[in-house]
């Protein structure tokens, strides 16, 4: 059997984000201190967000890879260029899609990158519309990288839908968000190799109000109820060793850390976990699974 830790790849949705500092970063930083090098202690994966935004530059890439030569285990998730999922009109031209894959590539010829998500907003239903930008992204694309495919809308439970996924070679992306009208609900579907659950939480008020700013839609502290029912897919995602990304994108004030480590310590309580000093105070449920002293992520 494998360990968790080998068959897992969790952290955060990004890490830039200045609400952490004293929560998950120290008030204190010591001089050399990168969010990233610090975080490789205490998870194996983040998502870029940066991404989404814009092309990401090689050399920032490069830096990364070097910030992490002593955790070889850590991989990332790149988030699709928005482009790909949020404009109309195009997905870009081929030399604009060759410059965003420019600064992903060396995070692929490292073997760092396990996937580049594709990111749609609930207002996208499964329609011919949506399976040709997903085909023309995929054709634009290195043929050799794993996408997921993250949708928020319930019209693609159909069994045909999850089939034409399947069948597109996207791993499909199995959401925790707040419950409205056409939402999407949780579920434990796997349609790729790679298995893949992100977590917003469930601020609902915040969530659909459209004045609510980012930190409000994601501020959301799992209860352990909560966090029990994803233990169960998360079981049932991995089944038979598959590979699974836990990914906390509830990332107001480290909740989204919080939420990550509480359930790969669900999943095998035997796993020696490390929890950032800061966090202590702020979770106490964390206290709990923390060996602070171990001199690695996993003994």
């Amino acid at each position: 059997m494998l360990a968790v830790h080998e068959q897992f790849h969790f952290g955060p949705a990004g890490w830039d984000y200045p609400d952490w500092k004293g929560r998950v970063y120290p008030l204190a930083r010591p001089q050399g201190f990168h969010p990233l090098r610090f975080l490789a202690d205490y998870v194996n994966l983040v998502e870029l967000n940066a991404s989404f935004y814009a092309p990401v530059a090689e050399s920032s890439a490069r830096q990364w890879l070097t910030l992490l030569e002593g955790h070889p285990d850590f991989r990332f998730v790149v988030k699709g260029w928005q482009r790909f999922t949020h404009d109309e009109d195009s997905p870009g031209t081929e030399a604009e899609v060759a410059r965003w894959c420019a600064g992903v590539e060396p995070l692929q010829s490292s073997g760092r990158l396990l996937a580049v998500l594709l990111q749609f907003p609930i207002t996208v239903l499964d329609s011919p519309w949506t399976r040709e930008r997903l085909t023309r992204v995929r054709a634009l694309l290195p043929a050799e990288w794993t996408l997921a495919l993250e949708v928020r809308h319930a019209s693609w439970l159909k069994p045909e839908s999850l089939r034409w996924i399947e069948t597109q070679r996207l791993a499909f992306v199995n959401i925790d968000q707040p419950q409205g009208r056409g939402t999407l609900p949780p579920t434990d579907l796997r349609t790729h190799a790679l298995g893949y659950v992100r977590l917003h939480g469930r601020n609902a008020r915040a969530w659909f109000d459209s004045g609510s700013g980012r930190d409000a839609r994601y501020d959301w502290h799992y209860r352990p109820d909560e966090l029990a029912e994803w233990t169960a897919r998360l079981k049932s995602l991995s089944a038979n060793g598959a590979p699974t990304v836990l990914v906390g994108n509830n990332h107001f004030h480290g909740k989204a850390i919080a939420a990550v480590l509480s359930l790969v310590h669900s999943l095998d309580p035997k796993a020696p976990l490390r929890v950032p000093e800061a966090m202590h105070h702020h979770f106490p449920e964390l206290r709990s699974i923390a060996r602070p002293r171990n001199p690695g992520l996993f003994d």
